[in-house]
Formats: C-alpha cells, structure tokens, sequence
C-alpha cells in the first residue's frame, strides 16, 4: 500500500507524458508555474520510462527533465530508487554543469549511499554551479566523508554553495562533534549574511552557549537581525539575549512581515528570565 495519497492529484487525468512536456517547455524560463508533481506522485512504470527518455536525449534540457523526473518518483514510496540511481549516477560526468547539478539534486533526493563517493569527487570542480548541486545532494548524509565534503564547501568562494553548506552542517544532521562545532563557529563570522545565520542556528542546535555572545554581536546593529538569528535566539533560550529582543520589539519596524515578526515574539518569549519562586 502506497504511502503517498493527494486527493486532488488522485483524481488528475492529465497524462504523464503532457505534464512533461509541458514542463520542458518552461524549465529554462524557471516558470515554476508547471511541475513536475503529478509525475512524481504516479511514480510508475510509465513516468520512469518517461524520465529514462529524457536522461538519454542529446539535447542537455531534456537531460535536466530526466533527472527531475527519476529523482522524485513515487515521492516517500520511492519507487524505481535503485535503478534510478543507476541511470543517474553516470551523468554526473555530463559535459554540462547544467545537468550535473539536476543529477546532483536528483541524487539528493533518492539519498542513496552508493552515489556519494560519486557525488564527493565533484566538490573541487571548477563549476560553481556543479559545486552548489554537491552540496545540495549531500544533505542528510551523516557519513564522515559528507561532513566533512560539506566542511569544505562551507568554506567556498561561491556565497550560495556557502550557504547551502552551512545550512546542511547546522540543521540536516545531528552529528555533534568538535570538528562540525568549528565549522558552525567559523561560519559564524561569514561575510554573508544568510551563511551567519545557518552558523548560528546550528550552534543554537547544539546548545553550544558560546552562540549567545555571537547574537549579541550579529545585533549591534539593526542591519543584522535576520531571522535565522532569530531562530538561533528562541533555540538556545538564554535570559542574557532578552533585553535586546524587548528593544527590538519596540524599536524594529516589521514591515508586514508577520514571519518575522512572530518569530521575533518567539525568540523573545523563549529567552524571557524565569522567575524562581521562593518557599518559606
């Protein structure tokens, strides 16, 4: 018995092969109006053979189908896993970065042990955009040589495969080590943002209480209150960080931004001191 059931989906009788035409008709204008959904939540044999056409075109967007296709088969059933992962594994040697990093993603998404070593030996290409879909494939994978292949990117002149990185060493794994606490730590003091605020919710995480001075920091100013520092702030839930969320509270304007603003609340209701009653 299938895991996935969707009601609207279920009752969907567009063909596979029209809903994927219909996507290769837009994927290079990224019009993500058109998914590939309906096809994924089939899975069958038709929409694997649909994708194993694709991946074995000459032209490189269809290529990209293919791989978008087999990745995602059957959703949390994963259906054709194997044999997906066997037709995906080859094309990672594919002459465009284009496609290698919809086969990385693709092999993200059937999480296979086997692609790894595969996957890890395109972290030092000269593409960036191949180096992004590494570390996009990698996240999860708790192994040594993920981690520490997921280090090394987090440490990449690319600002999105820093990111990417990051966000996979703070929040997708549980591994709790030293090496993975220096990692977060250094990340700490990114140039960028984003890359900051993955480091800190990951250090957060691990209720490393070295992440509370590191917030104070990251809020000397206005300009560096993001949201995932705000995450980071409810996580660790330390008393010290409550004064400055009560200022911002009063002083930030949220601009409509009810994300933020609930968070901010969060983060300041979870740092707010207890009071310790006292029994004569």
């Amino acid at each position: 018995m299938k895991k996935r059931f969707d009601l609207k989906l279920e009752n969907d009788s567009t063909k596979s092969r029209v809903v994927v035409e219909a996507y290769r008709k837009v994927i290079v204008q990224e019009d993500f109006e058109e998914s590939l959904a309906l096809v994924h939540y089939r899975g069958g044999e038709e929409e694997f053979l649909l994708g194993v056409q694709y991946l074995q075109s000459d032209d490189f967007i269809d290529r990209i189908v293919g791989a978008d296709i087999l990745g995602q088969l059957g959703w949390a059933d994963q259906t054709y896993r194997e044999e997906s992962v066997d037709l995906l594994i080859p094309l990672l040697r594919d002459g465009e970065a284009s496609v290698v990093h919809a086969v990385c993603c693709a092999l993200g998404h059937r999480h296979h042990v086997k692609s790894l070593p595969y996957i890890i030996g395109l972290a030092d290409s000269s593409a960036g955009l191949i180096r992004l879909g590494v570390a996009q494939a990698l996240l999860g994978f708790e192994s040594d040589d993920a981690i520490n292949t997921l280090i090394f990117l987090s440490k990449d002149s690319d600002i999105d495969v820093r990111n990417w990185a990051m966000f996979g060493l703070a929040t997708q794994i549980e591994t709790d080590t030293d090496v993975v606490r220096d990692a977060l730590l250094a990340g700490a003091s990114d140039s960028d943002f984003e890359v900051r605020g993955e480091a800190l919710v990951g250090l957060a995480a691990r209720k490393d209480l070295r992440v509370v001075d590191l917030l104070l920091k990251e809020w000397s100013s206005h300009s560096g209150i993001s949201i995932l520092s705000l995450e980071a702030a409810e996580e660790i839930a330390n008393p010290r960080l409550y004064s400055r969320l009560a200022y911002f509270v009063e002083t930030l304007d949220c601009e409509g931004d009810s994300l933020f603003e609930t968070q901010l609340h969060s983060a300041l209701e979870a740092c707010k001191p207890k009071i310790k009653s006292v029994i004569n």
